[in-house]
Formats: C-alpha cells, structure tokens, sequence
C-alpha cells in the first residue's frame, strides 16, 4: 500500500501496479501472489511511489509513504518495510512540477529517460540512504475489495498524420506549445519510402531530410510530430519504444478526435512530457492512464525510429456478454456500449476515462444499472457502493466524489446513492452491505428530512459551511437546470423533492429486504412529500410541474416533470401534457411555453417515467429514440458514446467521448425485449 500509487518491479520486471483509490484513514493494500517473478537465490526488490499531495477530486492528500512486507508459502515474513528500506528522490521521474491535466484528475508527469541509472535492475545504488519511518498513517488496511487491473498487450496503433513542426511559442506548458504549432503535414507512405508504416511489422523511420519538397523545411523545423490512432477509445498506459541519435524531448499528447486537425492538448492539460536518452528508449508509465483514441507525439530532433508509439490497455476483468437481437445496428450500439462501460471501469466505476476519471453517484449507477446485464458484473459495485459510503461529509451529505479533496457536494446525488443500493440489492441479492451501511443510511436520509419545511418540502441547500459556501445544486447539463457553485440563496426545487421521494422509495425497499422496521416510516414519508410537490409545484394552467418556486417561476423542464412523475406526485392528474412534454423530450407543447430537454446522462428518468405510464405505447418510442440518438453518434465515428450529444464542443471544448452514464441502451434492450412484446 502507498500514498499515492506505487509500481514494483522484482528482478526488473514488471510486477505490480496501481494503489486502489482509498482514503488517509481507510487504506487499501494488495494482497498478490508474486512467485512466478523470483529467482532461486536473491531476489531484487525494486519499488516507485508518485505521491501526489494536490486535493483533486479523485484524491485526499495523504502522508508521503509506503508499506510492504513478503512472506513465504507458510505465512512467515520474509522481507518488509522499514527504516532499513533504501530510498531515494526519484532521477528520472521530475518531482515538484505541479501541471495538472484538469482539476478532477490531477497532475501529469515528466520522464528523463537520461536520470535512469538501472536501480530496477541494481545496476545502480547511488544516492539510496535509509528511509524515515512516518507517524500518523493509518495501518488499519482493508484488501482491495474488488479485482486487480490486467495489463494487456500494447494496442494497435496505426499512424495517421506526421510531418514537421515549427513552435509557435517558446513560452507556455507542453500542451500550449503543441496546440498551437505550426505542422507541416507529410504523407506517412512519403516518410517510410513507398509504404505505410505498421508497428507490427517493422519501425517507422522519421528524417527531416525527406522533407524538402513542401511544408516547414528540415531548416525551419523545430522537430517531427506524428499522431496515431488506436481504432477505438481505449484507457491505459503510454508505451514507447523510440530511437533518436541525441538527447531530445518529446511531447506526448492525448485525445479523443481529430476535429482541429491535432488534438486539443491545451483545453485542460492533456498532455505529458518525455526526455529521451541518445539510443533506443523503451518506456512504459505504469502510473497515470490516458484515456483516449488518439496520441500525438512531437519529437525535437532531426531523425528517429519509432518501434512502438501507443498504449498498452489496463482493463477491468469483465466477460462480455455476447448480445444478439437480429438488429444490426442495436447490437452494434450494445457493443459500443460495453466498450464505453469498459473504459470507464478501473479501481472504481469512473464518469470518463480522458478528462476526470472520477466516481460520481449518478454516473455510476446507469454504469452499475447497465454493467448488470452487459457483463454480470456485481463486485465492482460494491466495492464503488463501499467506497461512496465513506465519503460523508461533516455536515452529513455525501462529497461530489469519491475519494475527494475538493470537497463540495452536489445534494442530488446523494439522493442517487440510495436508488444505487437498493437497485445494487435487487439484481445482485447481496444484503451484506446494506445492512454494515443501513445506520449511514438513515443518517444520510436525515439531513434531508431535517430540512423539511412548514409546506412539507425542502429548499436547497445554499449558504457557508465551516466558512465557505461549497453547495452546488445541480441536476443536469441544461439551462437552468446546472446550478452554480457556492450557492448563496434559498430556493425550492422541484427536483431536489422528487429526488428525495424517489430516495425514500429506495431505502423503504432497502429497509424492507433488511427485515427493518422502517421501511414502512419512510414509505409513508415518501407519499406525503409526493403530496406536497404536487400542491407546490404543479400548475394547472400549464399542466406541468414549475421547476422552481419564488425568484425562478415560470421555468419547465423535462427533467422535473420525469421527476415528479416518476416518485409518484402526478397521481390522480391529468398527464396528457406531461406526457407529451416526456415523449418528445421537451418539443412538442403548448404554444408560447420553452421546456428544456433533458441530457443523455437523465433519460433513464424520462424513460422510466413513460414506461410506468404506459409501456405498451412508450417502448417504441424510446427505442426509436435510442436508434436516432446512437445512430448519429455512430455515423459520427463514435467507438464509445458522448457525454452529451453535441459531442467534443461542449464544456469549453472538452466534451467527453466516452462517459458511462451514455451507456443506457443496455439496460433499455433488455429491460424491453425481455417479455418478447416489444419489436
């Protein structure tokens, strides 16, 4: 176990990688078998930590440190951590540097392949010194409550674009200066005279001196850059194998698209820096993982021969469920799905593999809903349920993620955890965690209740915690609908209502499967609320739920009338408008009215809420709505789906292109075929 992440090599070869993402107080170890990698005699223990200490929101700052210990087939130690340990500040990796590809996932990495002196292999000692033993860590530790990751072969990488590069700015990080070079584009068959490179087969050559008949000359030239296409969105580590005749840098990009012609390295920092030594390097980072389809490398030298540029993918096991329904292109979704679903499972459920790589409660739970039917696939959910579950705050709410140092929370999402477990319980029958969680539970449930006002509804949360107003009350990606951070006025929300009916639901049945005798308390509470949601918020001139009361009047959504649909306070009313509203995604109603649609991410609700209205009529629908949707991605070279629908544009030019909660189909085609009604 380490803080952060850690890599062992034994005898000089890879071992193990990957420290679970744990907490300061609550630390998860490996417990691994690692006797095909010993010698008979003595044995080479070789060991790196990147300890991060930045609060992000996939990690907590911790204590620099490491533990370990080898013991034989009977149990008795044999080798463990101590002040007798050697250590030493690392020589190739740079320490100090802190550029941070974006605030979720944290910061990039800087390798000199020149400060390598073969400690791995022992050819080198120097610089080693006793360690200091460190107070204060937790050494409670917990083993990895789900499956270690698999580190496959490298992927196919085909390059696709090369040429020569001319820097448009000195000034600016790594991925400043490669967003806004100035390239020269080579055709790959013109470098490699007369045909394509294939990694596979043999090196790809790179000369500036074959560059003379158009573009930047080899005179002008600060370098050569190529970019490579892995085929598909993968996630895993970078791979090189590159051989330059001086010292030179190369900058690495990562990407999902080619939109700009180059990848977009500077929308965040989607990028890492690498040195090579004169000769042939062979580099593999076992540290951060870039989730992405592309990799641009820039390469400031004259020549190089590039054996392998790519990534070699760390999976979750999983078995993949081979899906046929005699449609063509819902299989082929369904594929694409799962692959979205892979990429987004590592130590834990993750909202995106490129940009944030972060558990959030709504993504994970279309994730866990959908990774139910596509692989089967129950550990990994508890162990991200288990995760969640020690992620509360002091003032009772759950943290935006899990773990996170930037702690600000999102109250919708909380609600989502209870909707997680009780659907968690439901298709898995495992009732071990609910009842070691059911006290957190209820506690959870009654910061929310607490809240409850005269009109038997809650307002949102707003105002200073500890000092600080950290609120954010969002529900989804749309106007009105996003929220602002450090929210600092009260306001009643319909969704946050809905959302706490809908939660109360779950933990009733939570309750009930325990045995306990509260499942009947927080039905009953749920009735009543629904009650009130509809006295609040409903108008009955529009015949629609008002997403807020007070200073927001007047503003409808789908998502809200999803919402109070489906936790039940559109009982004994006519729905016909509603159900317009729901069916056509906010396009089709009253004249003179706006209704924003919902996201990719909510359409669980708005389906959900259709089906219970009526499944006959609203299942073509929504399939034809999921045809349409996902065909576009497709035709739009989609190997994973989009967090939202306009795709790469979004969110200041870094809309993901791969994000779990997309992969809604799976649950969707089987949910609806299932009976054998539905065509």
């Amino acid at each position: 176990a380490s803080d952060t992440n850690y890599t062992l090599w034994i005898n000089g070869k890879l071992a193990l990688f990957g420290q679970y993402a744990d907490y300061p107080d609550w630390k998860i170890c490996d417990d691994e078998d690692i006797t095909e990698y010993l010698l008979p005699g003595e044995n080479l223990f070789a060991i790196t930590v990147w300890y991060y200490g930045i609060d992000t929101q996939t990690y907590i700052t911790g204590k620099a440190g490491l533990i370990f210990e080898v013991t034989d087939g009977k149990g008795n130690p044999v080798l463990w951590s101590s002040a007798d340990t050697l250590s030493r500040l690392s020589r190739d990796y740079q320490s100090g540097r802190e550029e941070m590809i974006s605030g979720q996932l944290g910061p990039t990495y800087h390798y000199d392949m020149n400060g390598y002196d073969g400690f791995r292999e022992g050819k080198s000692l120097e610089g080693f010194r006793p360690s200091d033993v460190i107070d204060g860590i937790s050494t409670d530790f917990s083993p990895r409550p789900c499956e270690k990751l698999i580190l496959t072969d490298h992927a196919d990488a085909k390059i696709v674009m090369c040429g020569t590069l001319k820097e448009a700015a000195k000034a600016g990080n790594t991925g400043y200066r490669m967003q806004y070079a100035e390239l020269g584009y080579r055709n790959p068959v013109r470098f490699n005279r007369s045909h394509m490179p294939d990694f596979s087969k043999e090196p790809a050559v790179f000369d500036l001196s074959d560059c003379e008949d158009g573009g930047i000359s080899a005179d002008g030239a600060d370098g050569l850059y190529f970019i490579v296409d892995l085929g598909k969105e993968s996630a895993g580590f970078l791979d090189l194998d590159i051989e330059v005749e001086q010292a030179c840098f190369v900058d690495v990009g990562f990407g999902e698209h080619l939109n700009d012609g180059r990848l977009r390295t500077d929308v965040r920092g989607f990028y890492a820096d690498f040195k090579a030594a004169p000769g042939r390097n062979r580099y593999l980072h076992t540290f951060r993982r870039f989730g992405c389809r592309y990799l641009q490398f820039f390469v400031h030298a004259e020549k190089c021969t590039v054996r392998y540029a790519g990534l070699r993918p760390t999976l979750y096991p999983l078995v993949h469920k081979e899906y046929r329904s005699g449609n063509v292109l819902r299989d082929e979704i369904y594929r694409i799905c799962q692959n979205t679903l892979q990429q987004c499972l590592h130590e834990h459920y993750e909202d995106c593999p490129w940009r944030e790589q972060a558990l959030y409660c709504m993504d994970s739970r279309n994730q866990m809903l959908c990774g139910y039917y596509a692989f089967g696939e129950y550990r990994a959910a508890r162990a991200s349920l288990e995760l969640i579950s020690h992620g509360v705050r002091p003032d009772g709410l759950l943290s935006i993620c899990y773990p996170s140092g930037m702690d600000f929370p999102i109250p919708s999402f909380s609600c989502v955890y209870f909707i997680q477990m009780e659907e968690y319980i439901r298709y898995s029958k495992d009732l071990t965690l609910a009842r070691e969680k059911l006290g957190m539970l209820k506690n959870l449930m009654a910061v929310f209740t607490a809240k409850l006002t005269e009109d038997g509804i809650i307002d949102n949360f707003y105002g200073p915690f500890n000092g600080k107003c950290q609120y954010w009350n969002f529900y989804e990606w749309t106007p009105t609908m996003s929220g602002t951070f450090n929210e600092t006025k009260q306001s009643f929300d319909a969704p946050i209502n809905a959302f706490l009916s809908i939660a109360l639901q779950a933990l009733a049945g939570i309750c009930e499967a325990l045995g306990d005798k509260d499942a009947q308390t927080y039905s009953d509470l749920s009735q009543t609320l629904n009650r009130n949601i509809k006295k609040m918020f409903f108008n009955e001139q529009t015949k629609l739920f008002e997403s807020f009361l007070d200073h927001d009047r007047g503003i409808y959504t789908t998502l809200t009338q999803a919402l109070c649909t489906l936790c039940g306070a559109a009982e004994d009313i006519d729905k016909t408008e509603i159900l317009r509203v729901l069916a056509s995604n906010g396009k089709d109603h009253e004249e003179g009215l706006t209704v924003w649609p919902n996201t990719l991410s909510m359409n669980s609700f708005r389906f959900d809420a259709l089906l219970r209205a009526d499944r006959e009529k609203y299942a073509p629908v929504i399939l034809e709505e999921l045809d349409r949707d996902y065909l576009y991605m497709i035709a739009h070279g989609a190997t994973s789906f989009w967090e939202t629908i306009e795709g790469a544009d979004c969110f200041g030019d870094a809309g993901s292109l791969c994000h779990g909660w997309s992969a809604l189909p799976v649950y969707y085609y089987e949910t609806l075929f299932s009976d054998g009604k539905t065509n």
